[in-house]
């Protein structure tokens, strides 16, 4: 067995609110692991309502050290902030891994993460999940979750973060979810990062500045996460103004990070395809939720957001609806023509002038 000093130090940063139901299943998975290097469990209670403080505070994990802290309702990204500012300032170095308090690992995580991660000193490791349903029914209403963390490139070998960023975005695999990656604590030391506060899709947003800042990246095909698709979740949840606005500050945060950071080796077509991403997923919330909600959110802008929401999220919408009417109006003409076509041939056909001719009378006596 390696020297328990020479072993990483994981830190598991879980934040929840409400969630009392699911932390007993997450402490079982982080009792299963078969890792025996040193292992701390931070948690934050985002201000619940239920006993999730409680819980968090009694459960015994046997082989974890447990940090708990209690915060103000403030959502997911401060709750995760006051972790990270823990271990930062509290761990020389070791790794961190972000779980959803309903979320699990898979038996031999943490053990596979130590062997490939430490060994090739990389700031970040990336793997797979294997998503299962609360119930039947939500699998029934939501079948995309089934494949929609599935990939469909390799990437063997160690890259860099521009690199890696590049190769997946090629291949359709940007999968944004930070409970898929660990990360080297001195890396987020060093370069700083922390999740955008007051936003859902904040993965979006933090997973991107940390590969454009990487130095080493390393992807593994391997299942070491387990995600629950539950009711009353952020996935689940449907459209509204959090998911326009969460979306729209991914992207203009984005632009203002590049602009910050001149000196990365990101493409700026990489930049400009996920940028284009974000836009888009705001424009299809917009073009479904209420015009007074999508009002009341422009109203909270700074007059500088505002003009950048009507030059990225308006603009494009009426660009597209510009782009459409020509094209629809195009399609409704060759149909009707297609239409009259068949109609024209159909009535110079002999079956339809014998019809008419037997069916004059009754039409004349019909008005027809």
């Amino acid at each position: 067995m390696a020297n328990m000093s020479s072993m990483p130090t994981f830190y598991i940063i879980v934040p929840g609110f409400n969630v009392s139901k699911y932390l007993n299943d997450l402490a079982q998975s982080l009792l299963r692991q078969s890792y025996k290097g040193p292992k701390t469990v931070i948690f934050v209670d985002d201000g619940s309502s239920d006993n999730t403080l409680q819980i968090m505070e009694t459960l015994d994990i046997e082989g974890y050290r447990k940090h708990v802290i209690p915060i103000d309702h403030g959502g997911l990204s401060i709750a995760r902030n006051a972790a990270l500012t823990w271990v930062t300032r509290n761990a020389d170095n070791g790794y961190i891994i972000f779980l959803d308090a309903d979320d699990m690992l898979t038996d031999n995580a943490l053990q596979t993460i130590a062997d490939r991660i430490a060994h090739e000193h990389l700031d970040i490791l990336t793997f797979n999940t294997q998503v299962f349903y609360e119930d039947a029914q939500l699998e029934q209403s939501l079948p995309t979750y089934r494949t929609y963390y599935q990939r469909t490139g390799l990437y063997p070998n160690a890259l860099t973060g521009p690199e890696y960023l590049s190769a997946i975005l090629a291949n359709g695999d940007f999968r944004p979810s930070v409970c898929l990656r660990t990360f080297n604590v001195g890396f987020l030391r060093k370069t700083q990062l922390a999740f955008y506060p007051g936003i859902i899709h904040e993965d979006n947003l933090f997973s991107f500045q940390a590969l454009l800042l990487a130095k080493s990246v390393r992807y593994i095909d391997q299942q070491l996460h387990l995600r629950r698709i539950r009711s009353s979740s952020i996935m689940t949840t449907p459209a509204s103004v959090a998911n326009l606005d969460g979306y729209f500050r991914c992207a203009i945060e984005t632009i203002d990070f590049i602009g910050q950071h001149r000196s990365t080796a990101a493409s700026v077509d990489d930049c400009a395809a996920l940028i284009g991403m974000w836009i888009d997923a705001a424009v299809d919330h917009y073009n479904v939720i209420d015009a007074n909600q999508i009002q009341k959110l422009i109203s909270s802008y700074t007059p500088h957001d505002q003009v950048l929401f009507a030059i990225l999220v308006q603009k494009r919408i009426q660009t597209c609806q510009e782009h459409e009417d020509p094209i629809v109006q195009t399609a409704i003409e060759a149909q009707t023509k297609a239409e009259n076509a068949v109609r024209l041939q159909f009535e110079n056909s002999i079956s339809y002038k014998l019809g008419r001719a037997l069916t004059a009378i009754p039409r004349k006596l019909l008005g027809r």
